[in-house]
């Protein structure tokens, strides 16, 4: 007979989650306080369905492994090259005041220097997943409140590394505390070399044969083996297992199957870290923290105004606006996941009592669920503050922390779709337009979009025209296109510039004035609709695509005057289209009003 005496317990967490995540997903609330509240409700503290925590608590933790991992996977150095330097030391300075002024609280309020530390360190980070959450749902992520949010929890992520460390060395501290960190320092530094080195010899030939048999199977199976074999080699050397899914990650973010890896593993995050937040919520105990919800409450509070004001005076003292710097202060002044790992980690190692961790994970738990509102207020006071309309000439101080981004001038229906574009592929852009009520409809909901001319160096040079990877131009009118690509050019001799052009004529004209591509509106949307009826009178997608493309060869290259037809050529019916063409519209025997 087939032992089914955990199938139970596995229904029950899977129902929970559904159920309680799905209504907090409904009320847009944050996963992660699904999960905390479907584990309380069902744990011990709650209702008791399940009371055995043991195996849960076992098999949760791999969840965590595999978040460090992904963390280490989106951790390219390009991405690391991407942050500017005031974002990064924002980032930096915010984890290590709060940390300090935090620690310091605590301990001169009786609290052993070891405990401070780390409940201090734990508070001072804040939750990537909720904070991502509500950037993406105001579509923010290419503002510079989105970019601003993103490195400094990019930092934070980094801290944490560390902190796991520097807990697992107190757990083993038999000596002073300094010794036990040089000792934990040292077997770091040989176990991340020795993998780093093997790493980058055999992981990309590895993947490449694994690659080539054509098994997705085998694939996430190799995936699989290398995160968790990575976590083991360093729990042998005496550290942690997040720590070695960390490197594994950060090794394979530099090869070409990053995007892949990331697919197979995403998963089995989701699940494995929802049950770790579920195992979490299973040892609060609701009457427990009911008792102290009054205090609970003020303390989240309290947590959120010390972190909103700590970003808040070093954002100004980078010179970010006040605007900007008090939104992002309250966006990220909760607490994050990486605290119920910190707490439950020490808790386990004895450095904070039981009932202290409870209260800790419940102010957590309590701050994020305050999050939504206070990302209101946040919202809600920037715009008092802000002008209504602002030009990109004062928008300096707006844009200096971007670089590698794509100018689009012009923000109109094409200008718009540009942006949609660049936005799923996560590249930064700034967006200019001359239409007041454009530039107005933008700003409310984020958009990196500013009032200015293009044309104008004084408006270039403010939204980092020499720190941009290419430009757009996407304006409708053809002389103030042509004026752009030339202001453009003259400030930026080797920047990439693609120009919209109405015609086949205009193109010349717009690569004559420095565009390095200019693509013809008119003639592109005339292969579209020959394409789209190809297809319906039944021809072939391939055939399709083959005659577009050389038509398109073939008319741009009659344009730019590299194609002649030859006589024979003539009396093709490409030919007679093109004598027709020449002769009549080129030729003004008839207006085009095409």
């Amino acid at each position: 007979m087939h032992q089914t005496s955990h199938l139970p317990v596995v229904l029950i967490l899977l129902a929970g989650a559904i159920l309680i995540v799905a209504l907090f997903r409904k009320l847009r609330a944050s996963p992660v306080l699904g999960y905390l509240v479907a584990g309380t409700v069902i744990g011990p503290g709650g209702i008791g369905i399940i009371t055995d925590t043991v195996g849960i608590n076992g098999f949760a933790e791999f969840g965590i492994v595999f978040l460090l991992f992904i963390i280490g996977l989106e951790l390219s150095w390009e991405r690391l090259k991407a942050i500017r330097k005031k974002a990064f030391a924002l980032g930096f300075a915010q984890v290590l005041l709060t940390s300090a002024l935090l620690g310091y609280g605590l301990y001169f309020s009786g609290f052993g220097p070891e405990t401070s530390l780390i409940i201090g360190s734990a508070l001072s980070l804040s939750c990537t997943a909720l904070v991502l959450q509500i950037i993406a749902e105001y579509q923010q992520k290419a503002s510079q409140l989105g970019r601003m949010s993103l490195a400094v929890l990019l930092i934070q992520d980094l801290a944490a590394i560390p902190l796991l460390v520097l807990v697992s060395a107190f757990a083993k501290s038999d000596q002073s505390i300094a010794i036990e960190l040089g000792m934990v320092g040292i077997k770091a530094v040989v176990a991340l070399a020795v993998i780093f080195l093997l790493g980058r010899r055999l992981l990309r030939p590895l993947y490449r044969l694994i690659a080539s048999l054509d098994n997705p199977e085998i694939f996430t199976a190799l995936t699989l083996l290398v995160a968790l074999g990575t976590a083991y080699v360093t729990s042998l050397a005496g550290l942690s297992l997040e720590l070695g899914a960390f490197m594994a990650g950060l090794l394979l973010a530099e090869t070409e199957y990053r995007h892949q890896v990331e697919a197979d593993v995403m998963p089995y995050k989701g699940l494995l870290l929802g049950l770790f937040f579920m195992a979490v919520g299973m040892t609060v105990d609701i009457h427990a923290v009911a008792s102290r919800l009054p205090l609970i409450l003020l303390c989240a509070l309290g947590l959120m105004v010390v972190k909103a004001l700590i970003i808040l005076l070093i954002s100004r003292r980078l010179r970010f606006p006040f605007a900007l710097s008090l939104q992002a202060g309250l966006l990220l002044s909760q607490g994050g996941e990486f605290a119920f790992v910190l707490f439950r980690l020490a808790a386990d190692h004895n450095f904070i009592p039981g009932t202290l961790s409870q209260t800790l994970m419940a102010i957590v738990a309590f701050s994020m669920a305050l999050t939504p509102f206070a990302a209101a207020l946040g919202r809600s006071l920037a715009t008092r503050i802000e002008r209504e309309q602002q030009t990109a000439e004062e928008s300096t101080a707006e844009v200096m922390d971007i670089r590698d981004h794509v100018i689009i001038t012009g923000f109109g229906r094409v200008g718009q779709t540009v942006a949609k574009l660049l936005s799923a592929e996560n590249i930064n852009y700034i967006a200019l337009d001359m239409q007041v009520a454009t530039v107005k409809e933008a700003k409310k909901i984020g958009l990196p979009v500013y009032y200015g001319d293009g044309s104008r160096r004084e408006v270039l040079q403010a939204i980092g025209v020499d720190r941009a990877s290419a430009a757009i131009i996407t304006v409708n009118e053809p002389a103030a296109a042509e004026r752009t690509v030339r202001a453009i050019r003259s400030v930026a001799p080797s920047m990439p510039i693609i120009a919209r052009a109405h015609d086949l004529e205009r193109v010349l004209l717009m690569e004559a004035a420095g565009a390095n591509v200019a693509v013809s509106e008119m003639f592109e949307a005339s292969l579209q609709l020959g394409g789209a009826l190809l297809k319906h009178l039944g021809i072939a997608d391939h055939e399709i695509l083959r005659i577009i493309e050389l038509f398109r060869d073939r008319d741009y290259a009659l344009a730019r005057g590299t194609l002649e037809i030859n006589p024979g050529d003539h009396h093709t019916p490409y030919g007679k289209m093109l004598a027709f063409h020449n002769a009549v519209v080129k030729g003004a025997v008839l207006p085009d009003k095409s």
